[in-house]
């Protein structure tokens, strides 16, 4: 009986010491946009170096939550170099999200339901529109970098039938820091 207890109590130490929580993940800055007319604003950006597809590039996550602190939308940007310039947006191409051997920058967004876990539409950037990242000002001192953006996304995955077809994000400001 005593040797249950203790491998219970053991496993039971082990669960919670491996347990992820959202309020581990680091965010630093802001980011605001205008989407299909009206006023957006990400609560918590994550600007890291990639370090498996797309090695020393920057992904970007623009993040919002809701009251109780479960995730609903993420906007992702990724594969852009740490430097001042322009960028072209390319679909993810979500069907095949997996492919690191791409050389171009890519833009996808989410939406999210339940505790943030459940994936609900996903969204491409749409190949014939004007998608950019810019990158404005870059402190390779403070890793602090700042800019705007603009993508148009089209529906790629429908969960909820009041989701409109496209997104059209415009006005986009971030300010961020790349984190650890």
């Amino acid at each position: 009986m005593k040797r249950k207890f203790y491998l219970i109590f053991t496993l039971l130490i082990i669960g919670l010491a491996c347990k992820k929580n959202k309020d581990d993940i680091q965010y630093h800055g802001t980011a605001s946009a205008t989407f299909n007319g009206k006023a957006w604003q990400s609560g918590k950006v994550r600007c890291v170096i990639s370090t498996q597809c797309y090695k020393g590039k920057l992904s970007i996550h623009f993040h919002v939550y809701n009251s109780q602190g479960f995730l609903r939308e993420s906007l992702g940007i990724a594969n852009i170099p740490v430097a001042k310039a322009t960028y072209t947006l390319n679909p993810a191409d979500l069907a095949n999200s997996r492919n690191c051997n791409r050389s171009d920058a890519t833009a996808s967004y989410h939406t999210l339901q339940d505790h943030g876990d459940v994936l609900l539409d996903s969204y491409d950037a749409l190949p014939s529109a004007d998608n950019y990242l810019a990158i404005e000002e870059y402190n390779e001192r403070t890793k602090k970098l700042s800019g705007r953006f603009s993508v148009i996304f089209k529906i790629h995955r429908r969960q909820d039938p009041n989701s409109p077809d496209t997104i059209k994000v415009t006005n986009g400001r971030f300010d961020t820091k790349i984190l650890e």
